[in-house]
């Protein structure tokens, strides 16, 4: 299932789908929200370290803030992807609500009844009609006479 097929389901479960997004689009924000105080926080490190001449601790500063970088990037692109998928499942959510319910499939639950309960038996019902009008008929003659 691709991440925005959501036609095979129901309201409630779309929905439920649809909402397991948004909180995963709402983790990332907060995510890249904290990466951005470690690249602010990094970036000030480094030009300490820097000022005070300790090139062996800017170079350490440096590289975790390479790192916090890489990853602040990661999460940008994530959070876009995010963006775009649930803007895509709110409008399917949307459709699938004006819609309602999926429609009941009569050949499927016709099916599913002759498995439970067995096929109709035409045969006996037509030959308890007969056996009914004959009994009737035998009556009406009893009472004629």
């Amino acid at each position: 299932m691709i991440d925005t097929d959501i036609e095979g389901l129901g309201p409630k479960e779309a929905y439920g789908y649809v909402l397991g997004f948004i909180a995963t689009l709402k983790q990332t924000e907060g995510a890249l929200a904290a990466c951005e105080e470690d690249v602010s926080l990094w970036t000030r490190r480094v030009a300490l370290a820097s000022s005070r001449g300790d090139t062996a601790l800017a170079a350490q500063a440096q590289g975790r803030l390479d790192e916090v970088t890489a990853k602040k990037a990661t999460l940008e692109v994530e959070l876009t992807d995010l963006r775009a998928k649930v803007a895509v499942l709110k409008q399917k959510l949307t459709r699938i609500r004006m819609t309602g319910e999926r429609s009941v499939d009569t050949d499927l639950l016709l099916a599913q009844l002759e498995i439970a309960v067995g096929k109709k038996d035409d045969l006996s019902q037509a030959m308890k009609e007969e056996e009914s009008k004959a009994a009737l008929d035998e009556l009406k003659k009893k009472m004629g006479q």
